[in-house]
């Protein structure tokens, strides 16, 4: 074990790290502040035209013994860590669903870090409890879940699919709260649903083979008819159905099941029905896109991520159930160091500790309101039009499905140079970065059209 000085290092002072309560020290964070500002506009925002990565050779931490000057760790990361990033900033990069974040939400990021309340309890987040409460049933009204709805936020879309299997396995069978006992629940989603979900099945003690992936058609919604055969096969072997997802935008071609149509089945067999809306969830802003969200009233518990399609910093994502009750009895956790008669979150969710993101996500929705959310929606839908048709008319390219949201998948057509060295000569030249995905045994190329600014080189 290293020894660790009793007396404070050379060269270290408290004031160089903390405020000091007689604020002597006060202009000097100050400009401490305007150089963290300088570094993010300067160097990351302001990166439009800059390669996707700079710098990829290796990077060691190099932790010394001595603390350095913080304005020396700035040029440090301006100079070693920022040309090694990926450069998201760039209108071209449109590889996976990662958004350039608001600017709102970029400085109401660091506004979260400085307050640094937790979301366990009321006691220590009193009023960001109050806010996500009230954000957690605004969201659920506008998916339609009624006026008993509630949530919570996650760090990310998984842990909300998590928690989804949880409260259900729990709805199911309550007795696996306490003893554990699980009979031969099966759960079912599309085959293009999200990794999360086996996942999620490891988690809550049920085994991924107790997953059944159903087949989808050529553009990824699932196919109504298998998920009804999968389901009464599985009672016919024995198994008893707790589980049933539907899939609005999908990783790979962003499809969107028949989500009425899937709720129907699932409250016909008697399953927890969950709408997995992590991505696609933005479009329910949309006239659109609307109707294809019929059915989200149905839904017993429904996953969003506004860090995706919404533009919000990362990490802000939830999970909304359709009756508060559920969350409640699906945790069935107690913090007997809090008050108890006070909302606590840290009660409704698998995390602790846990950032106040609703702030970010407040602000961000105040500052765009939900006409400006239509718009950056709507706009992207139209930059992805503009795209679809680039392929179309490019003798080289061909689409692999027609899109449903904002997400163009596309391939070669030339036999002689294939999809991946075509994206690779893409990246090479600086002008578009793709992701590689594997769908239905080929590797395609999938453009997620997230940048407002997205497709200066079409």
């Amino acid at each position: 074990m290293p020894e660790f000085p009793q007396n404070p290092p050379q060269k270290f002072s408290l004031d160089d790290h903390f405020l000091n309560p007689d604020r002597s020290n006060i202009e000097a964070i100050r400009k401490l502040g305007y150089q963290f500002v300088d570094l993010i506009v300067d160097s990351v925002l302001d990166s439009q035209n800059q390669s996707f990565v700079k710098d990829s050779s290796l990077f060691n931490i190099n932790i010394p013994k001595q603390g350095e000057s913080i304005l020396e760790i700035i040029q440090e990361v301006r100079s070693q860590i920022l040309p090694r990033t990926i450069n998201f900033h760039n209108p071209d990069y449109m590889g996976h669903m990662d958004s350039v974040p608001a600017m709102i939400t970029i400085w109401a990021d660091a506004l979260v870090s400085a307050i640094n309340n937790n979301m366990l309890s009321y006691e220590l987040a009193p009023i960001f409890t109050q806010m996500e409460a009230q954000l957690m049933q605004w969201f659920g009204n506008l998916f339609g879940l009624g006026s008993n709805c509630f949530g919570t936020m996650t760090a990310g879309g998984s842990l909300a699919n998590i928690s989804a299997l949880l409260l259900a396995r729990n709805w199911k069978q309550p007795q696996s709260r306490n003893s554990g006992n699980i009979n031969n629940l099966v759960a079912f989603v599309s085959e293009a649903a999200h990794t999360s979900f086996e996942k999620a099945m490891n988690v809550i003690g049920l085994g991924k083979e107790n997953l059944i992936r159903v087949a989808t058609n050529h553009r990824g919604e699932i196919i109504l008819e298998e998920l009804e055969l999968a389901i009464q096969k599985s009672i016919k072997a024995g198994k008893q159905p707790f589980f049933v997802a539907a899939i609005a935008g999908t990783t790979v071609t962003g499809a969107i099941d028949p989500i009425q149509a899937v709720g129907a089945i699932a409250k016909r067999y008697e399953c927890w029905f969950h709408v997995d809306a992590a991505y696609g969830g933005a479009g329910v802003f949309s006239p659109r896109l609307q109707p294809l969200f019929q059915g989200c009233n149905l839904a017993d518990s429904l996953t969003f991520n506004p860090q995706k399609w919404l533009w919000v910093a990362r990490t802000c994502a939830m999970l909304i159930v359709k009756e508060k009750q559920n969350l409640i009895d699906g945790f069935d956790s107690e913090l007997p160091y809090m008050d108890e008669q006070t909302l606590n979150f840290g009660n409704l969710n698998l995390q602790g500790t846990r950032r106040t993101d609703s702030l970010k996500l407040w602000m961000a929705l105040k500052a765009m309101g939900t006409s400006g959310c239509q718009y950056l929606v709507e706009r992207s839908l139209d930059l992805s039009e503009s795209l679809r048709q680039w392929v179309e008319l490019s003798p080289e390219l061909e689409l692999v499905c027609e899109p449903t949201l904002n997400i163009i998948c596309l391939k070669s057509q030339d036999p002689h140079f294939s999809t991946t060295k075509l994206r690779q000569q893409w990246i090479d030249d600086d002008k578009l970065w793709l992701s590689l995905p594997l769908w239905k045994g080929d590797r395609i190329l999938k453009a997620v059209v997230l940048h407002p600014y997205a497709g200066r080189s079409l």
